[in-house]
């Protein structure tokens, strides 16, 4: 709960910063929310919101003007309540009861996100049950922080929130989609607004931007996946640096696909479909099909194909044909051991690479003989090395359009007025049965 994360001096900090940021009437919200939808629009982009239920259910007009600005909506709970100590009765009926509001006031919604990016394994159960297309409530942190610029206090209190969301460490694990009991999860990228204001106290543009800066360059570079969080009332301050990222992204080149959630999720499910055809024609010549569909990424590296090639990034070149032969030494697939595991041969074809298990090493430019014991943490390392590798490869890039790397916007509506944080304690200790 709030408390566990934010000690009673930051609490009271807390509701100091409540008190200027929200009224009485959702007037002040609805013209952050409409600043933060314009900046979004201006650069070519839709952010998606979480959205309780309960607040939806006592503004409706508010949210039916935002999704008339082509704002995507996430089921943000029904109230907002700490769902990993809840069990999957609770938060099923909670889910359902969000959906039936979401319906009846005939506002879209594909996944969800847990409150305090929080849930625990009967989370993911429920959604599945319910039909959610995506899960964002993983938290993914960036080594970008300055210890020096900042007092013991501040840093203490980051240190606390970062111990409450439990995040995995980006040194360690790739920010991206992943399969999770069938539903789709993306992460989201810590420090974001609430870190960075309401913990470390920042409140200086340049510093945010930095900051900001420094994930997307490092995103950038390993082709991965930016879920920026910045909640509507931090709008006045972050606005800025909101504007810059999205600049910088849109200048990029290999671009960065800017999306919403949904359409990640959409596009993860609809690349996990692709398959690759390659037949060995001899003399080191291979007959290679793509099967996918018109907005996939086709790279190659160190080999050489009958059809027109443009330099992309990172060594690849990239191919528009489907139908092509490939010229190299060895095969432009990624070797595996007889004995490996589901979870490696499913993530490297995630990666996009055609994997062939195999106990001939000799016939691949890149082979892994010890995979019978992969674990998450072991992706990471295995994609590092194949990109260290100078082994002939052809694959699918992680993003739709020639992209290397994506950008989603994204920040959690759960209370436009005041009188809306005053119902949030209740409802919760109502739940609870305090």
């Amino acid at each position: 709960m709030p408390g566990e994360s934010r000690g009673a001096r930051n609490l009271l900090s807390r509701v100091r910063a409540i008190l200027s940021r929200f009224g009485i009437t959702p007037r002040k919200i609805e013209a952050d929310l409409n600043r933060y939808v314009d900046i979004t629009q201006r650069f070519g982009c839709v952010p998606t919101f979480p959205l309780t239920a309960v607040t939806l259910s006592r503004h409706p007009e508010l949210i039916r003007k935002l999704s008339g600005r082509e704002v995507e909506f996430a089921v943000h709970g029904y109230i907002h309540t700490d769902y990993r100590s809840l069990p999957i009765e609770t938060q099923t009926s909670d889910f359902k009861k969000a959906i039936d509001v979401f319906e009846s006031c005939q506002i879209c919604f594909t996944g969800f996100r847990a409150p305090y990016l929080r849930g625990n394994g009967e989370t993911l159960e429920a959604l599945v049950k319910l039909d959610f297309a995506y899960d964002s409530s993983d938290t993914i942190w960036w080594d970008v922080v300055d210890k020096g610029k900042y007092t013991k206090q501040a840093w203490n209190e980051y240190r606390k929130l970062l111990d409450f969301y439990k995040p995995r460490s980006a040194q360690e694990y790739l920010a991206l989609p992943r399969f999770k009991s069938g539903i789709v999860e993306i992460p989201v990228s810590i420090p974001d607004d609430e870190v960075m204001v309401d913990r470390l106290g920042i409140t200086d543009a340049r510093e945010l931007t930095r900051i900001w800066e420094m994930i997307l360059q490092r995103i950038y570079a390993r082709g991965e996946l930016f879920t920026l969080q910045l909640h509507h009332e931090r709008i006045s301050l972050c606005a800025s640096a909101l504007e810059t990222i999205l600049q910088q992204a849109r200048e990029l080149n290999p671009p960065v696909w800017i999306a919403t959630l949904g359409e990640i999720a959409e596009w993860w499910k609809e690349k996990d479909q692709f398959t690759f055809g390659i037949d060995s024609q001899g003399d080191g010549e291979y007959r290679a099909k793509a099967n996918c569909s018109e907005k996939a990424t086709l790279l190659l590296r160190n080999c050489k194909v009958d059809r027109p090639t443009a330099e992309w990034s990172g060594g690849y070149q990239s191919i528009d044909a489907k139908d092509f032969v490939v010229e190299c030494p060895k095969r432009p697939c990624v070797g595996v051991g007889p004995d490996s595991s589901p979870h490696a041969i499913s993530f490297l074809k995630s990666e996009g690479f055609i994997v062939e298990q195999s106990d001939q090493p000799h016939n691949y430019g890149i082979y892994f003989a010890n995979l019978a014991d992969f674990k998450e943490a072991d992706e990471k390392p295995i994609s590092e090395a194949i990109e260290r590798s100078n082994a002939p490869l052809l694959r699918y890039g992680r993003w739709p359009d020639k992209a290397k790397s994506a950008l989603a916007i994204t920040g959690d509506i759960d209370s436009l007025t005041l009188i809306d944080f005053v119902m949030r304690m209740f409802e919760v200790w109502r739940q609870n049965g305090r």
